[in-house]
């Protein structure tokens, strides 16, 4: 019975070891392909020399839904992005008081995105809430 007991025992540990290596965050995205990443997540662009992190919101300031506000507001995503071995940061502003994707470009490529979820009254957004949703294009 003991035989059984450390067997199951080093089964679940093997399991618990494969779990934790097996998600790295990358995303893998074609052009034109939505996707969307959670703060520290990364894509890779098929067939491109791209990849994009979310590394985090800077500012969200949008207007609640259903509160008259006196400024619409905005959400600012800071991502950084690799183009042929260069890095640099990017911030891609959305307006307040919609949920339509703004569009953004770097270099050869354009960035249509929107931020989620949508703030709401008296509900805070946490980090791990936030979903930026992307589609890639030359």
């Amino acid at each position: 019975m003991w035989k059984y007991s450390y067997l199951l025992l080093a089964s679940v540990a093997i399991v618990l070891v494969l779990g934790s290596c097996a998600d790295n965050g990358e995303v893998k995205a074609s052009l034109g392909q939505e996707f969307s990443l959670s703060i520290g997540q990364s894509v890779v662009i098929t067939g491109e020399d791209l990849e994009i992190r979310f590394v985090a919101v800077s500012e969200d300031s949008r207007c609640p839904k259903d509160v008259t506000c006196v400024w619409e507001g905005r959400v600012i995503a800071l991502v950084e992005i690799s183009v042929d071995s260069s890095s640099q940061q990017l911030k891609l502003t959305q307006p307040g008081l919609t949920e339509q994707y703004a569009m953004e470009t770097y270099k050869d490529y354009q960035l249509t995105f929107k931020v989620e979820p949508y703030p709401e009254e008296g509900k805070e957004i946490a980090a791990d809430e936030y979903r930026l949703l992307l589609i890639i294009s030359k």
